[in-house]
């Protein structure tokens, strides 16, 4: 019975350090989740930025096409859209 009794009485600190074990495990999940959340908080910021960098490029680039489209456009063209857009001399 006393040979019980010491291994009981040592389980008894046993069971004390996983409660503790526990509490640490809680806050560094805590800690983990904060870590997450901050790294995904930081991806979706570089991805929203990286999405307005793709728009502001696009747009860009369909300025530069309509300037080209523009100047190679022939005479007759010009004249007919001029036209079609009442500003013409006679409309």
């Amino acid at each position: 019975m006393a040979n019980r009794q010491k291994q009981r009485g040592q389980s008894r600190p046993q069971e004390a350090a996983p409660g503790q074990e526990k509490a640490a495990g809680y806050q560094l999940k805590e800690r983990l989740n904060d870590d997450l959340l901050g790294k995904l908080k930081q991806m979706e910021r570089e991805i929203k930025e990286a999405r307005q960098r793709e728009a502001e490029l696009e747009k860009e680039r369909l300025r530069r096409e309509r300037e080209e489209r523009e100047r190679s456009k022939s005479f007759a063209e010009l004249l007919e859209e001029y036209d079609q857009k009442g500003i013409g001399k006679y409309s």
